[in-house]
């Protein structure tokens, strides 16, 4: 009897998976062949039917970073080919800063897996403290937690931090960008070539502030 119950469940689920990989079957003389093989086989076809894995999407910083660095160096070589010069350095600037930009988005996200950790849930924290505040034996451990929480804190103050850097960042890269195309469109002189290359030392001012660690 079991056996028997046991076929027809099997039976049954083969019946189902034919059923739904034939809505993607083609018409055609092996269809009913490949209906069978699915019927008998469907447990090595049956993966096909789950949902795959949802491949990650692109970081938004890291396409941001993208755009902003490309939009600066089109503006860059557009004004050097206008001015006749090749603005090297500042070239080499806008990479440095495309580095720059990235190792703060790679630190950003560091930061918040660490601070999505369970282990780091503040507020499941928070009320074990006022557990242990309860009881004056538990005192040396509430200070303990007292202290993490502190800890925790202090890390939530560095992403904040480093969220206002980077966005301060590819602001300011923007505002650049633009800047450059107005002194393009301004008109192609020897001034224009000593601006551009003083508004591209605030590239090196933005790299600096990336590279520090600071609190909010």
């Amino acid at each position: 009897m079991v056996a028997l119950v046991t076929l027809v469940a099997y039976g049954l689920a083969g019946i189902a998976v034919a059923t739904l990989l034939g809505r993607t079957e083609r018409q055609g003389p092996l269809r009913f062949a490949r209906l069978g093989l699915h019927a008998c086989l469907w447990p090595l076809f049956l993966p096909v039917l789950l949902p795959s894995a949802s491949t990650p999407s692109p970081s938004t910083e890291g396409a941001r970073i993208e755009a902003a660095e490309a939009t600066l160096h089109d503006a860059l070589q557009r004004l050097g080919r206008e001015l006749g010069d090749p603005l090297s350095l500042e070239t080499n600037r806008v990479r440095v800063l495309g580095t720059t930009l990235r190792t703060a988005a790679q630190r950003l996200a560091e930061l918040e897996a660490v601070l999505s950790l369970p282990a780091h849930d503040v507020s499941a924290l928070a009320r074990e403290l006022a557990s242990l505040e309860a009881h004056a034996e538990s005192k040396p451990v509430a200070d303990i937690l007292r202290e993490r929480l502190a800890h925790l804190s202090r890390l939530e103050a560095l992403r904040a931090q480093a969220r206002a850097d980077l966005e301060r960042a590819l602001a300011r890269a923007g505002e650049l960008a633009t800047r450059l195309t107005l002194l393009r469109y301004e008109g192609a002189t020897a001034h224009a070539a000593t601006r551009a290359r003083e508004l591209t030392d605030t590239i090196d001012e933005l790299c600096r502030t990336l590279e520090e660690v600071r609190a909010a």
